[in-house]
């Protein structure tokens, strides 16, 4: 990129605007106001207010790369901001040459730090791999005690030593930090292996056999 020097000015490229950090001026891209469709897994920042109020808001948001029935962007989580984090939630539609609707663009590195951030004081991840927004679960300390449910649907409690069997267990989800929780999972199994014991029967009534 070529800069021309003209005495104690610069020229500023196209499409770009001035940044002074450190004693440096640095030139960034410009966003602008556009007909911009956000993507699938696109960090976004959507500004917009109600007309004729004071009411404004301004969030940052993982978008779906959707729009629901009513002309929102559906979203995996929205940082609204001075506020919480909120999943699948939608906003507006931004359309063209009206004050009143939503102005979008892309989020900046900056911002999307600081949504990462506001997501991981709720234990949010993004997962931009796959799409997904997954919530952290707990897991006890090195030999800490949790509970679990066994083959005969009883609720036991070992300590986690970070075995592979541990590992297994906390990977299929029979881990847990509460007993109560534990016991709740464990009835429902029972009545799921219940209900699947009598459709089997009923099948092989069927049969003859």
């Amino acid at each position: 990129m070529k800069v021309e020097l003209r005495g104690d000015s610069i020229t500023i490229p196209e499409g770009c605007k001035a940044v002074i950090e450190d004693g440096k001026v640095i030139f960034q891209a410009e966003f602008k106001d556009a007909d911009y469709v956000p993507k699938r897994g696109d960090v976004v920042v959507c500004t917009y207010h109600v007309p004729y109020s004071t009411y404004n808001k301004t969030v940052t948001a993982i978008c779906t790369g959707h729009r629901d029935e009513y002309g929102r962007y559906d979203c995996f989580v929205i940082y609204e901001h001075g506020g919480i984090i909120k999943r699948n939630k939608g906003i507006p539609v931004v359309r063209k040459h009206d004050e009143y609707q939503s102005k979008i663009r892309l989020a900046t590195d900056e911002e999307k730090e600081i949504l990462f951030d506001k997501m991981k004081e709720q234990r949010l991840y993004w997962d931009a791999k796959n799409y997904n927004v997954f919530l952290e679960r707990w897991r006890a300390e090195n030999n800490g005690i949790y509970y679990f449910v066994n083959a005969n649907f009883k609720v036991e409690t070992t300590y986690d030593t970070y075995s592979s069997i541990d590992d297994y267990l906390f990977d299929i989800g029979n881990y847990f930090r509460d007993e109560y929780d534990a016991k709740s999972i464990a009835m429902m199994l029972v009545e799921t292996t219940n209900k699947l014991q009598y459709i089997l029967l009923q099948y092989h009534d069927k049969l003859g056999k």
